[in-house]
């Protein structure tokens, strides 16, 4: 029942925030205190040590060098350019913004790299065509997460290192394996399609007064090609130590590719050759979004920490029948990544569970793991993940900021009952 209050207590949370206009995040500290400190006996410290500092590092310094690039006019000149080179097709731009962030992760690093590099660039698009944010968020995190399942990319090697332990026989693993990442990049794709024409995004329109764009001045042309570099490293080495496994060198450097502290040097980089004012780029920082995504970060945090993923793993496993299962597969999977990743916590805990339920109740096991992996993901767009955090980042708006938190969150239990609908009538073979 502790469990059921805390995660309860979010959604609380949300609701006093959006209605009295208060930081939810500062809401979410306060009842992260109560429930941990007085509920749960935990130590102040431990709770205060639940602050998401890897996420709270990751917003600060991406938006720090991203603030470079915004206020040396890079990204908006940049957008300019990519809208007048299809200013004839202007339905094809979040096409094309989807197929970037997918390409980019297939190569290798996985949807992190796209969630570090792409939100500034395709929300400064759409800002420019009047895009709704929430088909930016299914275009960062939907791309990201489909090109993460291409056979050299992490998300694909994560979930055959899960199926090697869940015991499955090797021989089955290849086409088990190539069955599911098929049904996740097929499910991304159909969800992009849903939104986009949810949102009636073939409406896009350029501006009126649209002529050709500047060129780049030398300060700008710097900008493009750091945020180029950054871009190759983080592709270049997870992409190597997939055609070079014995290079203890590669091996080694791709371990160490960490997007937040890539973001540090390169910062530094831009910040020696002078491509931009320091304070300005500083004042891009978006703390209001910060304390809100990490100050909710850290009553999930609580969540997890009283058994609520454990309830959940417990729960389906024992109260799971034929008739259920194929809807609640991918509403658990969801509603665990609110709390905790799909890669590094979802895939481990329930995949292991997938041989006995299909035995059980005679459904391919590659149609229930998609739907765990694609429930999983979907979650993604919640602002408290780092995709639909980094979008909640891109909004200077605070009322609107409120809205979209909103938004996002529907979208994400929306997603996740989609997935659940996928899974039903048959599109996870």
């Amino acid at each position: 029942m502790l469990s059921l209050a805390i995660v309860l207590s979010i959604f609380v949370a949300v609701a006093i925030g959006y209605k009295m206009k208060i930081n939810v995040g500062v809401l979410g500290i306060a009842f992260s205190y109560i429930f941990g400190c007085f509920i749960m006996g935990m130590k102040t410290g431990k709770v205060i040590g639940l602050w998401p500092l890897g996420l709270f590092f990751f917003i600060m310094m991406s938006s720090f060098f991203y603030g470079i690039a915004v206020t040396n006019g890079t990204l908006a000149l940049f957008s300019e350019h990519m809208i007048y080179r299809f200013r004839r097709h202007p339905w094809f731009v979040p096409v094309m913004m989807w197929l970037a962030c997918f390409i980019v992760s297939g190569l290798g690093p996985g949807p992190t790299t796209v969630f570090a590099f792409m939100p500034a660039i395709i929300l400064a698009t759409a800002e420019r065509i009047n895009m709704s944010k929430l088909v930016a968020a299914v275009i960062i995190v939907g791309g990201g997460v489909a090109g993460g399942y291409t056979p050299i990319s992490l998300c694909y090697a994560v979930v055959n290192n899960c199926l090697s332990a869940a015991g499955f026989p090797e021989a089955q693993i290849p086409a088990l394996l190539n069955s599911i990442a098929l049904n996740v990049i097929i499910a991304q794709v159909l969800i992009f399609i849903t939104i986009y024409l949810l949102c009636k995004t073939w409406q896009a329109k350029l501006p009126e007064d649209l002529a050709k764009p500047a060129a780049f001045n030398a300060q700008q042309k710097k900008t493009l090609w750091l945020i180029g570099f950054g871009m190759f490293v983080m592709v270049l080495f997870p992409f190597l130590k997939v055609v070079m496994p014995q290079s203890a060198f590669v091996k080694t450097v791709a371990g160490t590719l960490n997007p937040s502290l890539v973001f540090t040097v390169l910062l530094v980089i831009a910040l020696m050759f002078k491509l931009g004012d320091q304070k300005k780029a500083m004042a891009f920082i978006p703390w209001g979004t910060i304390i809100l995504v990490c100050g909710t970060g850290m009553l999930v945090s609580v969540a997890k920490a009283a058994g609520a993923i454990d309830y959940l793993s417990k729960w389906l496993g024992t109260n799971m029948s034929p008739l259920a299962t194929k809807v609640l597969v991918a509403l658990i999977s969801g509603g665990m990544s609110f709390f905790s990743s799909t890669i590094g916590v979802v895939a481990p805990t329930l995949i292991p569970l997938i041989p006995g339920i299909s035995q059980a109740t005679s459904i391919a096991a590659a149609s229930l793991i998609s739907a765990i992996m694609f429930g999983g993901h979907v979650a993604g767009v919640s602002p408290f993940s780092t995709g639909g955090a980094m979008v909640m980042a891109g909004e200077s708006d605070e009322e609107k900021k409120n809205t979209l938190f909103i938004r996002l969150m529907l979208l994400s239990v929306g997603s996740m009952c989609f997935a659940s609908l996928l899974t039903v009538v048959g599109v996870f073979g």
